[in-house]
């Protein structure tokens, strides 16, 4: 009966005392993370499946945000011994929102105009970030990226979801090189 109690009284505490409070649920998360991953789709099982190269680096804003930046690259299709490269980079801040382990951008935009909306959350050892976009023929699609840490390793789960099927799938194991 005493264990409830304390517990509401705790998340009063801290939600009295504003986002200051919850500002280092993502500390474990701080660093500079490298490894590779596998992407999957659908067709998988019909054609090979993509190796790609990820880079992750989080770092500490303010008390209440932090940046999260990341580059993935993919070796696909042309010459097996010369494949096409393609890089793709992102790097967002994430701000507190008042919620406990809610975080948001600045940038985000409008869904109904095509442009994607950004949050993360933080609920034990993973971080969960998500966007939101609703495209011009009024389908949805969400991308939703799952990074749990251990020790010093990262895994990283990305999913593509457009409409409610699963067009994408990557999971990846990364490591810490950096604080």
């Amino acid at each position: 009966m005493l264990r409830p109690i304390l517990a509401a009284a705790t998340l009063v505490l801290a939600l009295a005392s504003g986002p200051t409070a919850m500002a280092q649920d993502f500390a474990a998360f701080l660093g500079h993370w490298k490894g590779s991953g596998i992407s999957e789709t659908e067709d998988s099982i019909y054609f090979a499946v993509t190796v790609r190269d990820m880079d992750v680096v989080i770092e500490k804003v303010s008390e209440t945000s932090f940046r999260l930046n990341w580059t993935t690259i993919t070796r696909e299709s042309g010459d097996p011994d010369n494949p096409d490269i393609k890089k793709s980079s992102a790097t967002l801040v994430f701000n507190a929102t008042g919620q406990p382990g809610v975080y948001r951008t600045a940038e985000s935009g409008d869904p109904l105009k095509s442009e994607p909306v950004w949050w993360s959350r933080v609920e034990g050892d993973s971080l969960f970030t998500y966007m939101l976009r609703i495209r011009e023929d009024g389908t949805w699609q969400v991308q939703k990226y799952t990074r749990e840490v251990s020790g010093q390793g990262m895994t990283l789960t990305y999913q593509r979801i457009t409409d409610g099927t699963s067009e994408r799938q990557v999971r990846g194991r990364l490591v810490k090189h950096s604080e």
